[in-house]
């Protein structure tokens, strides 16, 4: 059996709790907001809340080369196979 891990070509994970100040932080409109992005943190959870319409940790998606998603959407799930499951 090929485990979930060797089908990846690479993973990506993006740490919503990353305190490391951004060189140059910006703001979005959020929810009729200004809101600043001023951490990799901010920026990693602002694009997950944007682009996936969650805000969950850890949040978990396979995405094509050009950003599109491959599959559903889960949160924490400890069973692999459930990755590649239709």
């Amino acid at each position: 059996m090929v485990r979930f891990r060797d089908r990846l070509n690479g993973l990506l994970s993006l740490y919503v709790d990353d305190k490391t100040p951004l060189a140059q932080p910006y703001q979005v409109q959020e929810n009729d907001r200004t809101r600043t992005i001023s951490t990799i943190g901010d920026k990693w959870s602002y694009l997950q809340r944007h682009k996936f319409g969650a805000n969950a940790q850890p949040f978990y998606i396979m995405l094509d080369n050009s950003g599109k998603p491959l599959n559903k959407s889960f949160a924490f799930d400890e069973n692999p196979d459930h990755f590649i499951q239709a």
